[in-house]
C-alpha cells in the first residue's frame, strides 16, 4: 500500500504514523496477511470522519493491489470522504496536476515509462504553478509485488 498527504504537516505526519501502526498491527492479528487497501482506505477514511470537528488539514490518496481486488486507489479528506476511483489528485497543486493528465488521450493505456513522463509533467507542472507546494517531485509505480520510487527530484536544487 502506497499513500500520498497534502494537507498540514503535523496532521498528515500524525495520519500516516497511525495508518502505518494500524496495518502493522493488523499484519499481527492476522497471520502476517497484509491489510486491503480498501481496508486501510476505510480505516483512515472512519477515523478522520469521528474527528471532521477539529478543523484537521489532511487530503490523500491511498493505493495498491490487493490479490482479490486488483489495482485500486482511493480519495479520503479529513471530513472522512472515501472516494474509489481510477485518477485522483491533491492538494493545492491538484486542479494543476489534473490539467495536465487530462490532456492525455491515452492515460489508461500506456507503458510504464510513458506514465512516469507524464506523471512528472504533471507534478512538476503543478509544483512550478502553485507556491503552497512542496517542491519536490516523487513518482512511485505500483504492481502485483508491491511498490517502488521510480522518479525524485527536488525542483529548488534543479533551478
Amino acid at each position: 500500500i502506497l499513500g500520498t498527504m497534502a494537507g498540514g504537516a503535523a496532521d498528515c505526519s500524525f495520519w500516516i504514523r497511525f495508518l502505518r501502526n494500524e496495518s502493522k498491527m493488523h499484519e499481527l492479528i492476522h497471520e502476517g496477511r497484509a491489510i486491503s487497501v480498501a481496508r486501510a482506505s476505510r480505516l483512515l477514511s472512519s477515523v478522520l470522519y469521528g474527528n471532521r470537528g477539529l478543523d484537521l488539514s489532511v487530503g490523500t490518496m491511498i493505493m495498491g493491489y490487493d490479490k482479490r481486488d486488483g489495482f485500486s486507489i482511493y480519495y479520503i479528506d479529513n471530513t472522512g470522504v472515501r472516494i474509489k476511483g481510477d485518477m485522483f489528485a491533491v492538494g493545492s497543486g491538484s486542479t494543476f496536476a489534473l490539467g495536465i493528465l487530462d490532456t492525455e488521450e491515452r492515460k489508461f493505456d500506456m507503458s510504464e515509462e510513458e506514465a512516469v513522463t507524464l506523471g512528472i509533467k504533471a507534478i512538476r507542472h503543478a509544483t512550478l504553478r502553485d507556491a503552497a507546494s512542496g517542491g519536490f517531485i516523487g513518482v512511485y509505480l505500483i504492481n502485483e509485488n508491491g511498490w517502488r520510487k521510480v522518479f525524485s527530484q527536488d525542483l529548488a536544487k534543479a533551478i
